[in-house]
């Protein structure tokens, strides 16, 4: 309940979690605790394969320390199956609009040495060749033949048990992707970006580390990216494929000027996470995350173009650290985890103004931010428990926010960190029956933000800005239980309510029009409602089992641009969408086929900003296990 994934249009399109309306990088996104915010050109929530989950986690209001990083809303933390010493996993998934994915995961161990070998990955291909109606052009069917995506992914691990760590664990991984514009206001023909990234990392861990109750958990990583923007037509064409001039007379389709952008980052991070357990009912925790950037971007035709340099090296140093300490009374009524932590960040580069003088200025700053949070949770009785937290987080800006993309997107050098107060009430009954759970929940929210970062456009470029400030307030309810001991289901529906608070328009007192105003792009009611069927051996056939599924997700009505007028046009419609899936294994899992029909009515979906989506889908996959 409360939680989105917004998407921009088919298989590899920008995506964003949204968690009670917060979104983007305000809602820390983690992959088995590692956080990935900074590395959204590489990797996305979509691309993870599903058959590579363990599980997801939300974290909402309050960030664990043990995370590390900085966020607003809440996290979210996709957890990787831990597979077996000795596994085989391949899957192939074939769906609509030319869309093909294939995963593999060989794991073997020699237990006498204790040591395990691993070796993954993962392939995307996908046309997204849906037809559309344009948004800004009446009567117009756009076919996306300009989108494009490729993916690939693989890693190496050893894993040795045996060597003074309990676990000490060493990773090579390596990302590629390639991806077309496709135009949706414009019809860009040739402009695409590449990236490609790879990283060396190290995890371990140790129980009693130097003393009894001391446990250790270490990473480290190094990384090498590349991204690259290319956009260097010498001709432009519209709908009906006449062609007109590029944008500059060097080329180019989108923007002023044409990009053949390169941006080449070294990245080191570490994280060490220790905790101690003082007794059965004290805990201390100390998390350290640290990361360091070194970013080179270089665009000959885009500063040819211009007649200026625009893009400079950068370092970036950023350090979170977060202490906590948790109290759970002697018979587990009383949890408290109360929390402080400290955020600092650095920056060394140059700017280009882009006013007319254009001149070059230096940046050199370090910002210190301190934040506090506390959590409580108390069982009333043996089903029912309340919940209540407060927390003062700080989100430091990112390097992409800060400094830009080198192209798309102009630095902001003078830009201040997000800074907000978060408010969760909430109740949960809690039952286990004879088929199985029984949960009711119930959460009032709220939250203050000041300083929000947004994207705004300038003449030239987009760029983040600090917005100001923002309330928001809201309500969410589920019910989810085991309805019979093969049937399953859940309901929920979330409220929030967004309001700008800005007083004044940014540097004057001209009073703002907005004021008060419901903030734009943002749903304000769901709700989801879900049934799921499964049974062992059906029809008499052993080692079988059959799950089936249905889930409707409804959001209403919503405007894309602040509502100052009664006849307001901008609006997304509201949505009802209806997922059919079935699911087989057979030969005690060893065999799984499953099908999915995404949008089963067909219903016009539309996304921010009234981007159409894609219409009924399928999908099918079969999966081949081996443990």
């Amino acid at each position: 309940m409360g939680v989105t994934i917004r998407s921009q249009g088919g298989v590899g399109s920008a995506s964003r979690i949204s968690v009670r309306g917060l979104e983007g990088k305000r809602i820390g996104f983690f992959i088995d605790e590692a956080p990935m915010n900074d590395n959204s050109d590489f990797i996305d929530i979509n691309d993870i394969p599903v058959s590579m989950i363990d599980r997801i986690e939300i974290y909402k209001g309050v960030v664990p320390a043990k995370f590390g990083g900085s966020a607003m809303g809440g996290a979210v933390n996709v957890v990787i199956k831990e597979y077996p010493p000795r596994y085989f996993d391949v899957s192939y998934t074939i769906e609509s609009f030319n869309t093909h994915k294939a995963t593999a995961v060989l794991k073997r161990n020699l237990p006498e040495a204790g040591i395990e070998f691993g070796v993954g990955g993962f392939f995307t291909h996908s046309d997204n060749d849906y037809v559309m109606k344009s948004p800004y052009h009446q009567d117009l069917t756009i076919k996306r033949d300009h989108d494009r995506f490729d993916a690939m992914a693989g890693s190496i691990s050893l894993k040795a048990r045996k060597w003074y760590f309990d676990e000490w664990k060493f990773e090579l991984e390596g990302v590629k992707n390639n991806k077309q514009i496709q135009g949706v206001f414009t019809n860009i023909r040739q402009a695409h970006s590449k990236s490609i990234g790879g990283v060396f990392g190290t995890e371990m861990k140790k129980k009693d580390f130097l003393i009894e109750g001391l446990d250790m958990d270490f990473d480290g990583a190094y990384a090498v990216t590349q991204y690259q923007f290319l956009d260097t037509a010498m001709l432009r064409y519209n709908w009906e494929m006449e062609p007109y001039h590029p944008v500059h007379p060097l080329g180019g389709e989108m923007g002023i000027a044409p990009s053949n952008s390169s941006i080449n980052k070294k990245h080191v991070g570490t994280k060490l996470n220790l905790e101690y357990l003082i007794s059965a009912q004290h805990v201390i925790n100390l998390n350290m995350l640290q990361t360091y950037v070194h970013s080179t971007p270089i665009d000959s035709l885009k500063d040819a173009a211009l007649g200026y340099k625009t893009n400079y090296d950068s370092d970036m140093n950023t350090i979170v650290t977060g202490l906590s300490y948790d109290y759970k009374s002697p018979n587990d009524r009383l949890l408290n985890s109360l929390t402080g932590k400290y955020y600092f960040y650095s920056m060394d580069t140059k700017l280009r103004e882009l006013t007319a003088g254009h001149l070059e200025k230096s940046v050199n700053l370090e910002k210190h931010h301190f934040g506090v949070s506390d959590a409580v949770r108390y069982r009333f009785s043996e089903y029912w428990m309340g919940k209540v937290s407060a927390a003062y987080e700080v989100r430091t800006p990112t390097e992409t926010e800060l400094i830009g993309d080198g192209y798309l997107i102009a630095p902001a050098g003078d830009l201040l960190p997000e800074r907000g107060l978060n408010l969760n009430l909430g109740a949960l009954w809690d039952k286990s029956t004879s088929n199985g759970i029984l949960q009711v929940e119930f959460n009032l929210f709220g939250s203050y933000l000041k300083d929000m970062i947004r994207q705004t456009r300038n003449i030239v470029q987009t760029q983040y800005e600090n917005f100001g400030a923002m309330r928001s307030l809201g309500v969410e309810a589920e019910v989810k239980a085991d309805i019979t001991s093969w049937l399953y289901g859940y309901f929920n529906v979330t409220y929030q309510d967004l309001r700008d608070m800005r007083k004044y328009e940014p540097l004057s007192q001209v009073p703002s029009a907005t004021y008060g105003l419901r903030l734009p792009n943002i749903p304000y009611f769901m709700s989801n409602v879900g049934l799921e069927y499964h049974k062992e051996n059906i029809f008499g056939l052993r080692n079988t089992n059959t799950r089936m599924f249905a889930d409707l997700a409804f959001i209403e009505q919503y405007y894309y641009d602040f509502e100052l007028s009664v006849h307001q046009e901008r609006s997304i419609p509201r949505s009802l969408r209806l997922d059919l899936g079935i699911e087989y294994s057979l030969l005690q899992g060893k065999i799984i086929v499953s099908g999915k029909a995404g949008n089963i009515t067909n219903a016009k979906l539309f996304s921010e900003f009234n981007y159409p989506l894609p219409g009924r889908t399928f999908s099918l996959r079969i999966r081949y296990v081996l443990k």
